[in-house]
């Protein structure tokens, strides 16, 4: 083996490559800290909005009254005629033709109110 020439600075050892300060305690630092990022992301991107539509669908659930025209998720227009029970409305779609339906599937109120002699399909 030969001696090297040169002054000892430029002289190097071989170094392991790492990143300067980096331990398991910071790794895992780091890891928390990117979850607890991902999951605000999709907090306010995905589920706060969901939770709102969710709770004005409920509102307007909870304000429905006999004589409200409504849509339904499946498409049906009617006029509500009454209440079976906490979850059960009766809607009229056409004169003299009355569907029951689960309150949850109204989807949208159209009008407030409507007179009686207003019918859903006076033609």
């Amino acid at each position: 083996m030969t001696q090297p020439t040169g002054t000892t600075s430029e002289i190097s050892a071989p170094i392991a490559v790492t990143p300067d300060q980096l331990t398991a305690n910071k790794m895992v630092t780091d890891n928390v800290l990117m979850l607890a990022m991902l999951f605000a992301i999709f907090y306010f991107i995905l589920i706060r909005p969901q939770q709102k539509r969710i709770r004005i669908h409920k509102d307007m659930i909870g304000a429905l009254a006999k004589g409200n025209r409504v849509i339904t998720s499946g498409g049906l227009i009617g006029t509500i005629t009454k209440f079976e029970g906490d979850n059960v409305v009766v809607i009229e779609v056409a004169q003299g033709v009355k569907v029951r339906i689960a309150k949850s599937a109204i989807s949208e109120v159209t009008d407030e109110k409507i007179s009686a002699s207003d019918s859903a399909n006076d033609n």
